[in-house]
C-alpha cells in the first residue's frame, strides 16, 4: 500500500486548484468572462460601437481569475479587483447605453449591448462582494485601507 499516498496526492492538488472555480467569487468571475465574451462576439459581428470595452473587461477579468485561481496573496489585490469591477461596470453600462440608442436597427449591436449590461450587472453585484470584503479585512485588521 505504498502506492496509495503517491497516487491521492495529484488528485487533491488538482482539486486544490480547481476549488476556486466553485467558490461564489470563482463563479462571479467565471460569469463575468462569459458575458463579455459573448459582448464582444456580438458586437465584432455586427461591426457596431465600442468594441473595446467589453474586450478590455474580458482581459482584466481573466488576469484576476487567474491571479485569485492561483492562489496569490498580494496585498493590494482586493483593492485592484475593487477598481476593476466599479469601473468595468460604469464602463460597460455606460458604453452599452450608448450604443442601443445609437445603433438600434442592427440587431447583434443591440444583442450585445444588452449582454454588456449584464456584465455591467454583475461587475456591479462583484464591486458590492468585494467592498463588503474589504471591510471584513479591514475590521480583522489586515488590509491597508486606504479610503475608509
Amino acid at each position: 500500500m505504498e502506492g496509495t499516498k503517491e497516487n491521492i496526492q495529484p488528485v487533491l492538488a488538482v482539486e486544490h486548484k480547481t476549488k476556486f472555480i466553485w467558490s461564489p467569487k470563482g463563479m462571479i468571475l467565471a460569469l463575468e468572462i462569459v458575458l463579455c465574451l459573448i459582448a464582444v462576439i456580438c458586437k465584432a459581428v455586427s461591426f457596431g460601437c465600442y468594441l473595446w470595452s467589453p474586450i478590455i473587461e474580458l482581459v482584466w477579468a481573466i488576469i484576476i481569475f487567474i491571479v485569485y485561481g492561483m492562489d496569490l496573496q498580494l496585498q493590494s489585490l482586493p483593492w485592484t479587483d475593487f477598481f476593476r469591477a466599479i469601473t468595468g461596470s460604469l464602463i460597460l453600462f455606460i458604453t452599452s447605453l450608448v450604443c442601443i440608442n445609437w445603433v438600434l436597427e442592427i440587431s447583434g449591436e443591440v444583442a450585445g449591448s444588452i449582454f454588456g449590461l449584464m456584465a455591467a450587472a454583475v461587475l456591479g453585484y462583484d464591486t458590492y462582494s468585494i467592498l463588503k470584503h474589504i471591510k471584513e479585512l479591514k475590521e480583522q485588521g489586515r488590509a491597508n485601507v486606504i479610503f475608509f
